[in-house]
């Protein structure tokens, strides 16, 4: 009973970060344009022989899966934020999720490879206007993403340059919100 007691009384919250509603919503918007676009630049690169417009479409196949990635990290640090078996907070999931990303990039790098060199052998016309067309277009979805995407929260810093000792500064610089725009 004194245990129990003494336990409870040492007992604090795990939670490392207020969250950022703004940045998750971001988040999610550009996940959907990024897709859609991937979808576009897939297709529209392959039924035009353009493998430049082609390997974007596979690119932004990975910053889709870095965007949903991130998605995914936000809302489970959301819902586990006072979960007490995450000692140490929820960030270690935006890690593994960035981890996961970066491998998922050096598979779409393959695939580009593999698809040029098939390119090298048998070479096909290009149907230079119409896929032009679309690198504009997915120029402007990367922009806005990036737009979307920007830093733009409040860490709560004093004009003096002094910090007063809460933990939120670096636990919010070392999970990377706002710099999914990989």
């Amino acid at each position: 009973m004194i245990l129990n007691a003494a336990a409870d009384a040492r007992r604090h919250t795990h939670r490392f970060d207020d969250g950022n509603p703004l940045a998750e919503r971001s988040t999610q918007r550009a996940l959907w344009l990024t897709t859609a676009m991937m979808i576009v630049e897939i297709i529209g690169g392959w039924w035009f022989n353009s493998m430049a417009v082609l390997a974007d479409g596979w690119h932004m196949s990975s910053h889709a899966l870095a965007l949903g990635l991130s998605v995914f990290a936000y809302g489970f640090a959301r819902r586990h934020a006072h979960d007490h078996r995450f000692t140490f907070g929820t960030w270690k999931v935006e890690i593994l999720a960035g981890y996961t990303s970066a491998i998922a990039l050096l598979g779409v790098a393959l695939l580009m490879a593999v698809q040029s060199g098939q390119r090298l052998f048998v070479p096909s016309a290009i149907h230079y206007n119409e896929a032009i067309a679309i690198a504009v277009v997915g120029l402007a979805v990367n922009l806005l993403c990036a737009w979307w995407l920007r830093d733009h929260h409040d860490h709560g810093h004093h004009p003096h340059g002094h910090h007063h000792g809460h933990g939120h500064h670096h636990a919010h610089e070392q999970s990377g919100h706002g710099a999914h725009g990989t």
